[in-house]
């Protein structure tokens, strides 16, 4: 039961951290690296935006949640089980950012979903 809830968590900050990051990043201005030295002030404009600081705290927490999972199960139980959360960002893409989600891309999602289906009924 620790692992599921634990996965569970994973799953959900997981999915909401990629898909605040992806908003941050298509707000505002434009980010571009051309050369090495361009690097720190777009790492500073990167972390001015709320929306990329609010997706790397999900981000951290996915990673707290993922930690607990693995003191639970094998890691290769639980890396294939968190790709679960490419459900739900492609959900909230098609539904709430009103992207374009092509039928071939929703039958990889489907495959993933199905290949984590059989990864969790092995363990």
């Amino acid at each position: 039961m620790e692992v599921a809830i634990a996965l569970g968590f994973a799953i959900v900050f997981g999915a909401a951290g990629d898909i605040l990051l992806g908003k941050g990043m298509r707000s505002d201005a434009e980010i571009n690296i051309r050369r090495l030295s361009d690097l720190p002030s777009n790492i500073k404009h990167v972390f001015r935006r709320p929306l990329i600081l609010a997706g790397l705290v999900m981000m951290m927490f996915f990673f707290f949640s993922y930690i607990a999972a693995l003191a639970y199960t094998d890691v290769s139980v639980a890396n294939p089980m968190t790709a679960l959360s490419y459900v739900l960002v492609t959900l909230y893409a098609a539904l709430g950012m009103h992207e374009h989600v092509s039928w071939k891309r929703w039958l990889g999602v489907s495959l993933v979903t199905l290949g984590a289906i059989f990864v969790g009924l092995s363990s």
